[in-house]
């Protein structure tokens, strides 16, 4: 764009886009103050995938966006309103956990909503992630009066997999990813991906990649669940 575009990035809780339109999943794409794409429009989240952009692991959809967002662009540099609704929308409402039932490394079947009666923390992590082994640690303390955690590890092999468990007690049901929980999750998110969850399975914060007051974060979701 020769310069005349400049991108932005900003973290949840600090996007007042993001507050605006009661966006609080990962990704929303904005032009100025103009909503372009949701991150329903990516994944799917709580229900069919009926985003403008699913499934995102195909790359026809993935030129799709960047058309789309292109065309947006040259319009808002050529002096016109991006025609997108501005108009500021209310969260759907929380997003459900997929209604899968996930076997765990000891061969022990469990359903996903409700894993533990209480809140839930769904980690989505990596043999070769170490804030993701950071997190699963951190969890671990929070002890039996904490949330039932789930961890779910993707392009990682089995062995290695085990071995961590072992080594670092990583805590809850550990799940190797399966190409269908993948999918019922809307495709393989970043790594790390934390959500919390109440007891009826309603993801009330979704957190991605390792900021430094993570833990901090989650405490205070998990805090007002109680």
């Amino acid at each position: 764009m020769g310069g005349r575009v400049r991108f932005a990035v900003e973290d949840f809780g600090a996007s007042p886009l993001a507050d605006r339109f009661g966006v609080d999943k990962y990704p929303a794409v904005f032009v100025d103050s103009a909503l372009v794409a949701r991150p329903e429009d990516f994944y799917a989240w709580g229900g069919p995938a009926t985003g403008k952009y699913v499934p995102w692991s195909e790359v026809a959809n993935r030129r799709e966006f960047q058309r789309d967002l292109r065309r947006l662009i040259e319009l808002r540099l050529a002096g016109a309103e991006v025609p997108v609704s501005t108009t500021p929308k209310g969260p759907a409402g929380p997003p459900l956990l997929p209604d899968l039932t996930l076997t765990d490394l000891g061969g022990k079947t469990f359903a996903l909503r409700g894993a533990g009666g209480g809140p839930v923390v769904v980690e989505f992590w990596a043999t070769w992630c170490p804030p993701c082994i950071s997190t699963l640690g951190w969890l671990k303390r929070l002890g039996p009066s904490g949330p039932a955690v789930v961890a779910i590890a993707v392009e990682s092999q089995r062995p290695e997999v085990e071995r961590l468990v072992k080594e670092h007690g990583i805590p809850g049901r550990v799940v190797m990813a399966t190409p269908e929980t993948l999918a019922a999750f809307g495709g393989l998110p970043a790594i790390p991906t934390l959500l919390v969850a109440d007891r009826a399975g309603r993801v009330v914060k979704a957190f991605y990649g390792a900021p430094p007051d993570l833990h901090a974060q989650v405490e205070r979701e998990l805090a007002r669940l109680r």
